[in-house]
């Protein structure tokens, strides 16, 4: 039933992005009620429906297996002295990391329901609903990015850093930094749409970059890992880089890469989303000794496909069509995500 209910919201979201044109303050209430139902529904999630909630409830009781960042142990300390219940905790998270994200949308972009159909299908379930404190964590990544994009780099710095309070990885966000929103040439394109393939060949080939390091400290944690892989101690499962949710992202990617001079002028930070995506794929390919790790990193920048999946409706003709494909891409990545990665149960 939760996921039942979950599905049609979703479907709700794209119809309801027929009325963007309506009047500013029916379609903010519409939107802020939306968001609502998603805070709730995510804050009072069933404990078992998804893949951590049973982990999170054993570090909520103290039974801690690794490190666990410090926000979240001051989040349980002030739920066990009010509540003492750890439905608390999903709630405060809930609260802190969805009305910030899609305020961030309507900053964005103005099509706000079509943003929010893609974010439900997708990280609504893979961070809000499952790896929560990189949930909190990636809130703060995407206003920083909405700083990023209007030039305030030293903002985009600090709200990075305020999310490696909720989650370590975020500090992986930094490189953003450097990426310039420079209009992209021809060649640029040429070359841009050549690094995923560069990344699966490092993958196809098992080509370990981090070998290269020349850091005594990295080699020592490899010569760790190469002998736990060989006694059987950690898990050795490759990237599976012709998955249908990794195909269907690159279509999305080499369709606004084509369409790149139709669509920059609806999206002035395009040349940020693209370089950002790429990158995404690099990850994948340079860390793809360890699958885990390299799925957690690559992850952390696929925040970028929220707003690049309804850029579609800038590129095709009629809207109707391009609202269409968006919910069908929607419906697909909610189904690969619930179905064929288990991530919440029916």
């Amino acid at each position: 039933m939760f996921v039942a209910i979950l599905f049609i919201l979703m479907i709700l979201m794209v119809s309801l992005s027929f009325l963007e044109e309506e009047r500013p303050l029916t379609r903010n209430l519409i939107y802020a009620s939306m968001v609502l139902v998603l805070v709730l529904m995510a804050g009072l999630r069933p404990l078992g429906i998804d893949k951590d909630s049973l982990q999170y409830y054993g570090y909520y009781i103290g039974n801690f297996d690794e490190l666990v960042e410090p926000t979240f142990i001051w989040i349980s300390e002030l739920v066990r002295f009010t509540i003492d219940d750890v439905q608390g905790v999903f709630i405060i998270y809930a609260l802190l990391a969805i009305p910030l994200k899609c305020y961030v949308f309507t900053k964005l972009s103005d099509e706000h329901f079509l943003l929010l159909a893609v974010y439900t299908s997708n990280l609504l379930i893979l961070h809000d609903m499952t790896q929560i404190r990189v949930g909190a964590a990636m809130a703060f990544v995407m206003l920083g990015f909405y700083c990023l994009v209007k030039g305030n780099r030293w903002h985009f710095l600090g709200l990075v850093l305020i999310a490696t309070c909720f989650h370590v990885s975020a500090i992986a966000t930094l490189v953003m930094v450097f990426f310039r929103n420079n209009e992209l040439k021809v060649w640029h394109r040429i070359v841009l749409a050549f690094v995923p393939f560069l990344a699966f060949a490092t993958i196809l080939f098992n080509i370990d970059f981090i070998t290269l390091i020349p850091f005594d400290f990295v080699q020592d944690k490899l010569a760790i890992y190469e002998e736990l892989k060989d006694t059987g101690q950690i898990d050795v499962e490759k990237i599976n880089i012709f998955n249908a949710a990794i195909m269907v992202k690159m279509l999305v990617f080499y369709f606004l890469l084509w369409k790149y001079e139709v669509v920059r002028p609806h999206c002035p930070y395009l040349t940020l989303l693209l370089k950002i995506f790429a990158l995404s794929y690099v990850c994948l390919g340079v860390f793809n000794f360890m699958a885990v790790l390299a799925t957690r990193i690559s992850e952390l920048f696929a925040f970028v496909e929220i707003m690049m999946v309804p850029l579609i409706i800038h590129a095709v003709v009629p809207k109707q069509a391009a609202r269409t494909l968006i919910m069908l891409y929607a419906i697909g990545i909610f189904m690969l995500n619930v179905i064929y990665s288990d991530l919440l149960a029916f």
